[in-house]
């Protein structure tokens, strides 16, 4: 990618009025109950490239829509490539907007954050010094496009927004592993060169009533290692929230009710792989998500945002050797795990006490359906402690093998490793090894498309030491390099967003031989009479089952995926393990 490449059409090299006119037309636009359109807020990061040496505008990667997207790179001393802000020794603040564009609060906050940081009207420019600030702009441009007043029935504003779905109606938010869309393919190659180390989506909740413009979620603690779950608990987390409540806006942790309503306690959110927090921490990046309220007013939400980024700005530059330290530490001990969990389930034996503002859920008669319904009152607000269940504990987990081997008939997955930067090499000639292999034994399946996918889950695997043909040019894969969990998480199929999970892998789920029952007849009865393990086995499952046994196609079924005749790629998992 070439990051010198400057984006300039007619428009943009014309500079018209001065900064105070832009902030009136674009700047302040969410005072009037607006959020700036992606052509806007391209054109306001054009202006401040224009006119500050200390910015950068690029573009960056292409979208499903056929527009670019961009990034924005504020380094007080003309840094502009991530190589030379590594050999620096500063931190990289990255901050997502608009991938859902009906959520738009940082999308506009992030144009007054730059505004002010390079103008030095804000006092927060000071902490550039250690930091370099990159912003997308617009991460959805497809959905930002097709804007309406119509898109978020739930919303307080603004007047128009864009769509949640992209261009190709998908949830981006919901891509990073499976990477249908260009957009998900472009932003993973971006921070994979980038690295960054604090990454901040910004979003819109929607869900229960409460007194807080803005609550967070961060990327899980015990997702992290033991070094950047201690900090990130310990030091980062506490002092964000401190340094919230001394702004307008205190902050909450995200709202996600235990029961009825946040007084019956709040529930911690499992961020896995699919989402843009639970994706880059797989390579120890601290990842924030913003969820400013959609009943607050448009303008305040915006603020409270462009509040939370400032401080963001400030945690990440005054602790630059904190944050480098526990980074650091954190990859030596991935590098040095033995197992990885796939599958997390929420511990609600174990809880924290918070104080929480919010307002009285009540009951009362619809006007609509006659029937009972819920309701906040914010007439009625109340102050308390309350559970926080934010503790999960592991369901599923995996040892970590030395080697995964890929065939090359499955390249998509090779290419999105290839896009993780992940580092393989290609078997040199034809070769037979003993390896693990999985067979998918069960499996449950979304009865309904998720987000382009019939997504699979709760998979039940059986393990065999198998010797296993492999052809040149098959991939090898070193499981203990910087991309580890990503390689874990992803290859194993029993991961929660795993490739197998979202489909990559289905063919193997089908026979492609078959037996003709009448013909398969004589060949069963010999089985059976040769093999006294199979044939006893046979007749204690008729004794035991009646369906079984009222079923003629199903035993010989039985004996058939027990004999040499049945397929051995049936159902075996085309990723093998080899282990030290």
């Amino acid at each position: 990618m070439n990051w010198r490449k400057r984006v300039c059409n007619g428009l943009c090299c014309l500079v018209i009025g001065s900064l105070t006119t832009l902030q009136a037309q674009v700047l302040l636009r969410y005072e009037e109950n607006e959020t700036v359109t992606w052509q806007e807020a391209v054109e306001m990061y054009r202006w401040l490239d224009t006119q500050y040496e200390e910015a950068f505008l690029m573009e960056a990667g292409e979208t499903d829509v056929g527009k670019p997207l961009h990034l924005f790179i504020i380094s007080k001393d003309g840094l502009f490539t991530p190589e030379q802000v590594r050999q620096s020794g500063r931190n990289i603040l990255f901050i997502n907007n608009g991938i859902h564009p009906g959520e738009p609060c940082g999308v506009d906050a992030s144009l007054e954050l730059a505004s002010g940081l390079l103008s030095g009207s804000d006092p927060y420019a000071q902490y550039l010094e250690n930091t370099v600030v990159v912003i997308l702009p617009l991460f959805n441009v497809g959905g930002a496009l097709n804007r309406s007043p119509y898109h978020r029935a739930n919303q307080n504003g603004p007047k128009e927004q864009g769509f949640r779905g992209n261009a190709r109606n998908l949830d981006l938010n919901r891509d990073f592993i499976k990477l249908d869309s260009k957009n998900a393919r472009s932003l993973v190659k971006i921070l994979r060169e980038w690295d960054p180390e604090i990454f901040v989506d910004t979003h819109t909740s929607n869900g229960a009533d409460y007194s807080y413009t803005i609550t967070l979620i961060n990327s899980h603690q015990q997702r992290h290692e033991p070094a950047q779950s201690a900090f990130l608990s310990e030091t980062m987390l506490p002092w964000l929230f401190d340094a919230m409540n001394r702004t307008p806006y205190p902050m909450s942790p995200y709202v996600w009710s235990y029961g009825r309503s946040p007084e019956s306690g709040i529930v911690g959110f499992m961020d896995y792989p699919r989402y843009t927090s639970g994706y880059v921490s797989l390579f120890n990046t601290l990842a924030f998500t913003v969820e400013t309220h959609m009943f607050k007013p448009f303008e305040e939400r915006v603020r409270s945002t462009w509040h939370l980024l400032r401080e963001m700005l400030s945690f990440t530059s005054s602790h630059q050797a904190g944050i480098h330290k526990a980074r650091q530490l954190a990859r030596e001990q991935k590098l040095n795990r033995n197992q990885f969990t796939l599958v997390w389930a929420l511990d609600t034996t174990r809880k924290e006490t918070i104080s929480f503002s919010g307002y009285c859920a009540k009951t009362e008669t619809s006007r609509v359906t006659g029937h009972p319904r819920m309701y906040y009152d914010r007439e009625d607000p109340w102050k308390a402690d309350i559970p926080y269940y934010r503790y999960f504990t592991p369901v599923e987990s995996v040892e970590v093998p030395e080697y995964y081997y890929l065939p090359s008939a499955w390249g998509e997955v090779a290419e999105r490793l290839m896009l993780n930067q992940v580092k393989t090499s290609k078997l040199p000639r034809d070769t037979v090894m003993e390896l693990e292999v999985y067979y998918i034994d069960d499996y449950s399946t979304r009865g309904e498309p998720y987000n382009g996918h019939y997504w699979h889950g709760s998979t039940k695997l059986r393990k065999e030491l198998q010797q296993v043909q492999l052809y040149a040019g098959d991939l090898v894969i070193p499981v203990r390099q910087p991309a580890i969990e990503y390689i874990v998480q992803t290859l194993e199929p029993a991961g929660y967003d795993s490739f197998f999970s979202w489909n990559f892998f289905d063919a193997i789920l089908s026979r492609k031989e078959y037996f003709s029952p009448y013909i398969f007849e004589e060949s069963a009865a010999l089985l059976l009479k040769e093999d006294t393990r199979l044939s006893e086995e046979f007749r204690n499952k008729r004794e035991q089952d009646s369906l079984f046994r009222s079923d003629p196609y199903a035993q010989l079924r039985y004996i058939y995926e027990r004999s040499p005749w049945s397929e051995i790629s049936y159902r075996r998992y085309p990723v093998y393990r080899q282990v030290k």
